[in-house]
């Protein structure tokens, strides 16, 4: 062999490692979330999870976003669970991955498959919990800050990061025990206050509010009936008033969204007069 052509073959291999190097782990990106038709892992899987350092757990106030009670999704109201008793569920969990890696979790904050977080229906957000798989009886301690999943009778949608850390990475499901971690100090009989989440975007969050009601039940009902419709939450905030009003809200719309197509979808079920709300 000559030794420019062993020059250029070298070069090549170089070329290869570097690009195999900076690929390892995938950057944190607002792209491509709805182009993936099917959530999956990293294209590069060799990510030890024993090498994430441990959660620090002390008390946190609850997000003012991803906490509204009661919420409905495809139909099914949820009310957020009482932190100020023990919280345990046994059942299956699932994970989510590269679809959603970058995107604004439920309470405004950034999913990275990277870290150990989770998402569940009912706990407030952030939470932490322990997770235990039964089939190899491994452990770990994530983050709740997204909501989830509704598809299924799934428990708990783990990050791909904790899936791994659990073993079931490759098998997509496992059958689990979680319970809630109280953080230190904490008293259990009182709850965390709701406080302002200073969100990076100067314009606030969007939300289209579908109308303002005086009965409860009649603003449960819409809501029900709308989140049949859109893959997102519907939520009922009151105004808190002598006379209240009971506001049904779509909400909060990221960019990921199309609003233009949520819009024609509850212009279609009879509701003319939606209106973009920002806070």
């Amino acid at each position: 062999m000559s030794k420019k052509l062993l020059l250029s073959f070298l070069i090549i291999l170089l070329s290869v490692s570097c690009s195999q190097k900076q690929q390892k782990r995938t950057h944190i990106t607002n792209e491509g979330r709805y182009s993936i038709a099917q959530d999956r892992a990293p294209d590069f899987e060799n990510h030890n999870p024993d090498e994430i350092k441990p959660w620090t757990i002390t008390p946190e106030p609850h997000s003012k976003y991803g906490n509204h009670s009661p919420y409905v999704v495809f139909g099914k109201t949820y009310y957020l669970a009482d932190t100020g008793q023990n919280f345990e569920q046994t059942g299956t969990a699932s994970w989510y991955g590269k679809k959603f890696h970058g995107h604004t979790t439920s309470n405004m904050e950034v999913f990275d498959m990277y870290k150990m977080t989770a998402a569940h229906r009912t706990l407030p957000l952030p939470s932490y919990v322990e997770v235990t798989n039964l089939d190899n009886n491994k452990k770990v301690i994530v983050r709740v800050n997204d909501r989830g999943p509704f598809k299924s009778k799934r428990i708990i949608d783990l990050s791909w990061a904790a899936a791994r850390a659990l073993g079931y990475d490759k098998k997509g499901l496992a059958n689990v025990h979680i319970k809630l971690i109280q953080a230190p100090g904490v008293k259990k009989t009182v709850k965390q206050p709701v406080v302002e989440y200073k969100t990076p975007d100067i314009n606030g969050l969007k939300y289209l509010q579908i109308g303002a009601y005086s009965e409860k039940n009649k603003a449960m009902e819409i809501a029900k009936k709308i989140s049949t419709k859109v893959f997102l939450p519907v939520h009922v905030t009151n105004t808190v008033a002598a006379n209240p009003l009971f506001r049904v809200r779509i909400g909060p719309l990221s960019e990921d969204e199309n609003i233009i197509d949520i819009i024609q979808k509850v212009h279609r079920q009879g509701f003319q007069n939606t209106k973009m709300v920002v806070e």
